[in-house]
């Protein structure tokens, strides 16, 4: 694999050497054709602009052979690294949900995976993210409110799934991740969690600020509730 990947890249530069040859050998000669026509004291500007264009359109072509030979990246935040395996992580939070909201034991293992992974990614709490979804829908994988927002997390489609990829967010695991990622954004442009939280619940602009904070204040309480375990 490393042989095949190395002589691909060596026929890609290669043509790109060649490409960039022909076409400077090409605007050379043009422009030494027009030379036996020019006249210095009428044409200097224009001199000076074939040249910029000269440089300018050789640099292009080596920036966009570049660029082709690029592996593109998209930006997504990355799991925080933790000493403790996996599994272990999982077990021990699932415990503690079960205590905290009174899962039976798949319930809880199930929904620990999902927002340990979520929390990860999005660099938020995990008993935040637990927190909301207790307040939200209860643990119930396909809530449904009469204001459209569905799932664990409670998110509305029509305003999100764009912002979160396009994910299925009927999927419960889906819906935990976008709702994480909304909220993250959220206390980004908020600068507080308070803020973001509120946000989250009624919207940013809406005028229903004391309802959401009583969403805070029940949050808060689960939070701490699971803190403490």
């Amino acid at each position: 694999m490393a042989t095949r990947l190395q002589a691909w890249r060596q026929d890609r530069q290669s043509e790109v050497v060649a490409r960039c040859r022909k076409w400077w050998l090409t605007a050379v000669a043009g422009v030494a054709g027009r030379w036996r026509r020019f006249d210095p004291r009428l044409h200097s500007r224009a001199l000076r602009s074939v040249g910029a264009g000269l440089v300018v359109g050789l640099g292009l072509l080596f920036a966009n052979a570049l660029s082709q030979q690029e592996h593109r990246t998209v930006a997504f935040a990355k799991p925080a690294l933790s000493s403790i395996p996996w599994d272990d992580r999982v077990a021990a939070f699932g415990d503690r949900l079960g205590q905290a909201f009174g899962l039976e034991r798949g319930r809880a293992t199930e929904f620990a995976g999902w927002i340990l992974e979520a929390a990860d990614r999005q660099r938020l709490e995990p008993e935040l993210i637990a927190s909301l979804v207790q307040v939200e829908s209860g643990f119930r994988k396909h809530a449904r409110s009469h204001l459209g927002a569905i799932g664990p997390a409670q998110v509305k489609p029509r305003y999100w799934t764009e912002f979160c990829g396009g994910d299925d967010l009927t999927d419960p695991a889906l819906n935990i991740h976008c709702g994480a990622q909304v909220l993250a954004y959220l206390k980004e442009l908020c600068g507080g969690g308070e803020c973001a939280l509120i946000a989250y619940n009624v919207g940013r602009n809406s005028s229903r600020k004391q309802a959401g904070r009583r969403f805070v204040s029940k949050v808060g309480h689960h939070f701490l509730q699971l803190k403490t375990i």
